[in-house]
């Protein structure tokens, strides 16, 4: 049986680009507006949800065109099945996330913080049960002999101080970057922009470089800097239209 579906609604998010979202909904995740097509009698559908802390998001990977059986995840050493996984690279590219109800306005559902992108299309909208829905027996083998464990993520003081300056100043997302992409396997090059140098290594995020040391099981941030030369600096070609706050970083930390 072949079923098509349709998008009841679209997710707004100032989550744009990929790694931008976490792997599933977290506390540093930004929180969105769903909003459900005019249209279809969907004022009805929404009643009594407004009762429900949480609701099951059943979702497409817009950005996803392919599958693929095998996937390597952040916290995996070896590839895994995908079926085993919640991988955006499925044969049908359908997700499925659990996240708070904020409120119902109309046909705006405001949601709290979540893992999905701006414009990802929504299919359907379940209540969680609070009775049904947990499983305490629950486990999954593969995730428990991980060899990739959660690193801790230690800032320095005048890592903290150029963070601030910089969310101050409108970069508000570096520091949601750091965590997701150093918590796990930090130095992956597969999987993220990162480097070795001498003696630590350095994590790209658009034109901003995060230099960090490795210990045993935890990863030191010691600087934010600017991705472009002094030269370029100077260059009146501004193609990521963010030099100015570049110049500005550099003007208050040398």
């Amino acid at each position: 049986m072949e079923l098509v579906l349709k998008p009841i609604g679209f997710i707004q998010s100032k989550q744009v680009e990929p790694y931008q979202a976490s792997r599933q909904p977290d506390d540093i995740s930004e929180p969105a507006i769903l909003k459900l097509e005019p249209g279809h009698n969907f004022e009805q559908a929404l009643q009594d949800l407004d009762g429900c802390s949480h609701v099951w998001l059943i979702f497409g990977f817009h950005q996803n065109s392919n599958w693929k059986p095998l996937v390597k995840t952040p916290r995996s050493d070896r590839k895994i099945g995908v079926f085993a996984t919640r991988a955006p690279y499925r044969p049908n590219p359908l997700g499925l996330s659990c996240v708070k109800l904020i409120s119902v306005m109309g046909l705006k559902l405001e949601i709290g913080p979540n893992d999905l992108l701006d414009g990802t299309p929504i299919y359907d909208i379940k209540p969680y049960h609070p009775e049904s829905d947990r499983i305490e027996e629950s486990q999954i083998k593969w995730f428990e002999n991980s060899m990739h464990p959660k690193m801790k993520i230690n800032i320095s003081p005048s890592a903290e101080d150029e963070l601030d300056f910089l969310e101050i100043n409108g970069v508000s997302e570096l520091r949601s970057f750091i965590q997701r992409q150093l918590e796990y396997d930090p130095t992956n090059g597969d999987k993220k922009r990162v480097e070795k140098n001498s003696s630590y290594w350095t994590l790209a995020y658009r034109t901003w470089r995060i230099d960090f040391l490795i210990a045993e099981d935890s990863v030191g941030i010691l600087a934010i800097r600017s991705g472009y030369t002094p030269q370029e600096l100077n260059d009146q070609d501004d193609t990521y239209k963010d030099k100015a706050i570049h110049r500005k970083f550099v003007a208050h930390f040398t």
